[in-house]
């Protein structure tokens, strides 16, 4: 998305946004989806992220201004998979707080685009997801056979091991 907006639809301009992330932090959410059958799967999507580079990431975006949490999820989720998803919100568990920074020294977690602090849950979710907007693809892992460490982005090969485990 080149653009924000507040939860009545009224889109900040790109210009303004990247003025606005220069000088505080973005609060977002990200999930990482589990599958509601007997085998234990979790989702990532395929995106681009800085630089050009495709990774494998959380479901994530921006909350609203104005906007409940779980409706940050449900809409960030349409936006990424469509509406052949569904999200089962009574399984909705926030596990971490992370910080993305833009300098690659500062935290744990990175973001060359700016410094956000994300609300980083767990949740089951159903359907037959149909990737669009930034997500380019999306597939289902077994934990014990995620992308590469390289091939996951934001520094979240460190991050997804952690979700499973908490």
């Amino acid at each position: 998305m080149s653009s924000s907006s507040s939860a009545k639809g009224k889109w900040i301009p790109e210009a303004e946004y990247d003025e606005i992330t220069k000088k505080i932090p973005i609060l977002c959410i990200d999930v990482l989806p589990i599958h509601p059958g007997p085998e234990r799967l979790v989702g990532l999507i395929l995106r681009d992220t800085f630089w050009d580079r495709r990774r494998w990431c959380l479901v994530g975006g921006g909350v609203q201004h104005g906007e409940p949490l779980p409706n940050a999820v449900e809409r960030v989720f349409d936006w990424a998979l469509g509406d052949r998803v569904s999200l089962d919100l009574d399984t909705l568990n926030l596990k971490e707080v992370v910080e993305y920074f833009p300098d690659p020294d500062t935290g744990e977690f990175f973001d060359a685009r700016k410094h956000a602090v994300a609300l980083t849950y767990t949740c089951v979710m159903s359907g037959d997801p149909c990737p669009r907007g930034k997500a380019i693809d999306f597939r289902w892992f077994s934990p014990d056979a995620l992308p590469e460490r390289d091939a996951l982005g934001f520094g979240q090969e460190r991050l997804v091991p952690r979700l499973l485990a908490a």
